[in-house]
């Protein structure tokens, strides 16, 4: 295994905080606390390098939040401690107005909050266990979002479980640790201080369940991956980039294309031929029927280029892979207008318009047929983007007999597997 030696990386690594938690030892004055202890089960974590990162991930919660913890806690605003104890926190639920935080009946102005725990401990926010610190962050007028910082190896055994299912191969779950280990880090080295967190915990990132969703054999992996990561350039200069992944790529990998333009050479140029998934039930799928109408209100929500067209009219394919997947499409109204987009970015706008018709198009691995009023969506093939490692088909290449690193090796073709740190 090599070390990631290359510039990048390395400045990416220096300086990065290692993860502790202070020890409160005596209840003080304003403490929020209810006395007694709460001690889940606490699951191995595993053995870390000193220069493990941080990640800061963005929790999918609303305003006003709910938080406890399992152990004694330090809660601070802008540094200063507001209360502290060597006991739980009890149920707290917090709002924010006027410049100020409001822990139930008490209230501290200022800016970020952070919440601690114990060595050991876990802080509950609205029903989810999470490792690390939680950073309360104010954003315009009264609202704020909730950030947990935490080490990237423990993010991860939080993340896999919500990928995969629980009964998977342990190497479909190997491989699946390497590609989003390096997914988090070519984030967090993109986005950088100048942001508040480095990804979000939903699918339009990597789902993240904190500890509430860990197992044993998400850890079993995490421990046996530790630090890898995939990259790729030349010789000595090698970098990691964004490891995408889908569920199903439908019998063919595509290209990133399908998602954004991208230098030539990448290792995710697409066109493995992916029969592994087969195992999926969207590997093949119905076809899908969605109205102009419809598809016009959803396009308006997302491009404000769709206001010019009077409705729409025709849906031309414009550009397409060697095996017929549409890249690119123009969307056209009776009087000619039209707009242009990724086929992909189409499907994303009619999920985000929460159309009941679109939650059935599965990816845009299709035909498109006109049928006067209506879109027909056919031969439909695969679950999501279908760029990057396939998740079925590495969970039917691991049980043929395949090592995570055969696997990562085939999906991003190409590339080198380092160890990060």
């Amino acid at each position: 295994m090599k070390s990631l030696r290359y510039g990048r990386w390395r400045r990416l690594a220096a300086g990065w905080p290692a993860v502790g938690l202070a020890l409160a030892t005596a209840c003080v004055a304003g403490a929020l606390l209810s006395c007694g202890r709460e001690q889940p089960e606490i699951r191995e974590e595993p053995a870390k390098a000193a220069d493990v990162p941080t990640v800061r991930i963005r929790l999918p919660v609303d305003n006003p939040v709910e938080i406890t913890t399992t152990r004694g806690y330090r809660l601070s605003v802008d540094g200063e401690v507001v209360s502290r104890s060597n006991a739980h926190l009890g149920e707290t639920t917090v709002r924010r107005s006027g410049g100020r935080w409001r822990f139930n009946s008490m209230e501290v102005p200022g800016g970020r909050a952070v919440l601690e725990t114990d060595l050991g401990g876990f802080i509950r926010v609205n029903g989810v266990l999470y490792r690390g610190t939680v950073h309360l962050v104010p954003e315009g007028g009264d609202g704020f979002y909730v950030v947990n910082h935490l080490d990237i190896e423990s993010y991860l055994a939080g993340v896999l479980p919500r990928e995969l299912y629980a009964n998977w191969h342990i190497e479909a779950y190997r491989a699946q640790a390497i590609a989003a280990r390096t997914y988090a880090l070519y984030h967090m080295s993109n986005r950088g201080s100048a942001h508040e967190f480095d990804l979000g915990a939903t699918q339009a990132w990597q789902v993240y369940g904190g500890f509430s969703a860990e197992n044993e054999r998400a850890w079993k992996a995490v421990r046996s991956t530790q630090g890898m990561v995939v990259a790729h350039g030349p010789e000595g200069r090698e970098q990691i980039f964004q490891a995408h992944y889908s569920a199903a790529c439908g019998g063919r990998v595509n290209p990133v294309e399908v998602l954004y333009s991208a230098p030539q050479g990448t290792p995710m140029t697409g066109g493995q031929e992916c029969n592994d998934c087969r195992g999926s039930s969207r590997y093949r799928w119905d076809p899908v029927r969605i109205s102009k109408k419809e598809m016009h209100a959803a396009l308006l929500g997302t491009y404000r280029s769709t206001e010019r067209l009077d409705g729409i009219s025709e849906v031309r394919i414009t550009s397409q892979t060697d095996w017929g997947r549409p890249l690119h499409i123009e969307v056209a109204d009776a009087r000619g207008e039209s707009i242009r987009m990724r086929a992909e970015d189409l499907r994303l706008s009619l999920l985000r318009s929460r159309s009941p018709a679109a939650r059935r198009l599965y990816s845009m691995n299709v035909r498109i047929r006109d049928l006067g009023n209506e879109i027909e969506f056919t031969d439909g093939r695969g679950f999501g983007h279908g760029v990057g490692l396939c998740q079925w088909g590495t969970q039917g290449k691991a049980e043929d007999g395949w090592q995570a690193e055969e696997i990562v090796r085939f999906y991003y073709r190409g590339a080198k597997i380092f160890r990060a740190y």
